[in-house]
């Protein structure tokens, strides 16, 4: 029962948000696609200051010599003010083109990455970035293209309602509810922060084992 009530509002959600899930999904590809073309435009510096960064990362990863816990911090860095932004734009009636542009940066970053890895390590490159940038990706994605929409979707509310004397009336519950959907989310990016600290450079350190020297 509880089930088929959790699918239903799923569904019903889905439904009423449909062409803002596209606009989010659209603007993913759009950002990993130039992502992926920006690396054929790098300057020869560039690359190499990137190369040499690759470099490091894969002797610390070869030798054992990773401190985890600062991983996990750096990748709350990278993600929490995110989501926190996304949040803070959906309390706003000017915030959706700022989200749409939060999700090109985080398409490009992933295209980015991959594209960079793949250019300068070929086929190993490959391996790095399936085992390495995928994983945790898999879990961020979904999750920013749902709190991007969360956040129009309340963000058009606001717009729509605003003219309605009694939206103010219940305003707080609409924020309390909102606040909550992002906390859920948050919570299921926890997995992906775990992942991506303690699993992805793990499994880094695997692949450069198995093809010793590519990268030192």
């Amino acid at each position: 029962m509880l089930e088929n009530k959790v699918s239903g509002l799923i569904n019903r959600h889905i439904k009423n948000n449909f062409w803002l899930y596209v606009i989010s999904l659209l603007c993913i590809f759009t950002g990993i696609v130039m992502g992926i073309y920006s690396v054929r435009y790098m300057g020869g510096f560039e690359k190499s200051d990137l190369v040499s960064y690759l470099k490091n990362f894969a002797t610390a990863v070869n030798s054992g010599d990773l401190n985890y816990k600062s991983i996990l911090l750096q990748t709350l860095k990278n993600n929490i003010p995110v989501i926190l932004a996304i949040w803070f734009l959906g309390l706003t009636m000017i915030g959706i083109p700022i989200i749409l542009i939060i999700d090109i940066i985080k398409g490009f970053t992933i295209g980015f990455t991959i594209s960079f890895i793949i250019s300068q390590l070929g086929i190993k490159g490959m391996w790095i970035s399936l085992l390495g940038v995928l994983p945790q990706n898999i879990i961020y994605i979904p999750c920013i293209i749902l709190s991007s929409v969360l956040a129009m979707e309340f963000s058009l509310m606001i717009f729509k309602d605003r003219a309605r004397l009694q939206w103010k009336s219940h305003i707080l519950v609409s924020i309390t509810s909102y606040s909550m959907s992002f906390l859920m989310v948050s919570m299921v990016m926890c997995v992906g922060f775990f992942m991506e600290a303690y699993l992805t450079p793990n499994m880094v350190k695997l692949v450069v084992a198995s093809f010793e020297g590519i990268l030192l």
